[in-house]
C-alpha cells in the first residue's frame, strides 16, 4: 500500500474490514488487510498497523491521509474516487490504528493503492488479457476449472489481484486460483500467497 506508507511510516500495513462477503460478516477485531467489494463494484478498505502514540498524533494521521485522498480525486476531477471514512484506534488496543477507504470502484482502489485489483465479468477480464495462465480450483469438489471452460463462465463476475488481503465479495464463491483458501465464512485469504489471486463468483 505504498501511498499508505508515505502518509505515516508509523503505519506498518496490515489490516482488515467490518463486512462480508454476499452473506459473511467478520468479527471486529481488525487483525489483516482486508478488502470488501459490494455488487456496485463499490471496494471499501480497512488498513490497520503499528501506532507509535510518543511520536505520532492520531488526528495528524487522520488529517493526512484525507489530504492524500483529496489530492487523488482532484488529479482525476471527480470528487467521489476515493473517500476517508474512518480514521481510529484498534478496539482496545491503542497501538494499532484502522484507516478506512472507500473506493468508487477497482480501478480507483488499484490507483490509489497501488497493487493489482479487478473486479469486473470473465468476458472482460479475458478482453484486457487479464486471465493468461490463470489456474482455479473448485471450492466445493478441488476439481480444476480450465481455460476454456472459464472461458466458458464470460458472464460471470471474478475478482483477481496480488494484494495480500482477506476478501469479502459481492457473491458466493465458486472457484480460487493460487494458494489463496476460502474461510468458513465465506471470505477469501490471499495473506500467505504470492502473486496473481483468481476468485470467480458463483454469479
Amino acid at each position: 500500500m505504498e501511498r499508505f506508507v508515505k502518509l505515516a511510516a508509523a503505519v506498518i500495513l496490515s489490516a482488515a474490514m467490518l463486512s462480508g462477503c454476499g452473506q459473511a460478516t467478520v468479527t471486529e477485531d481488525i487483525t489483516k488487510n482486508t478488502l470488501t467489494i459490494d455488487g456496485r463494484g463499490r471496494v471499501t478498505a480497512y488498513l490497520t498497523g503499528e501506532f507509535d502514540k510518543a511520536y505520532y498524533d492520531l488526528s495528524e494521521l487522520a488529517s493526512m491521509t484525507r489530504e492524500e485522498a483529496d489530492g487523488f480525486n482532484a488529479e482525476r476531477g471527480d470528487a467521489s474516487c476515493v473517500t476517508v471514512e474512518k480514521v481510529e484506534f484498534a478496539q482496545e488496543d491503542e497501538s494499532r490504528v484502522i484507516v478506512e477507504y472507500v473506493f468508487d470502484g477497482s480501478e480507483s482502489c488499484r490507483e490509489f493503492l497501488g497493487e493489482e485489483l479487478f473486479y469486473g465479468t470473465v468476458s472482460e477480464a479475458l478482453e484486457q488479457g487479464r486471465l493468461e495462465g490463470a489456474e482455479l480450483k473448485n471450492v466445493d469438489d478441488g476439481s480444476v476449472l480450465s481455460a476454456d471452460m472459464l472461458a466458458e463462465q464470460g458472464k460471470k463476475h471474478i475478482i483477481i489481484t496480488d494484494m495480500s488481503a482477506v476478501i469479502y465479495c459481492p457473491s458466493k464463491v465458486s472457484c480460487v486460483g493460487g494458494e489463496a483458501f476460502l474461510n468458513q465464512d465465506g471470505s477469501v485469504d490471499t495473506t500467505r500467497t504470492e502473486g496473481r489471486v483468481y476468485i470467480l463468483l458463483k454469479k
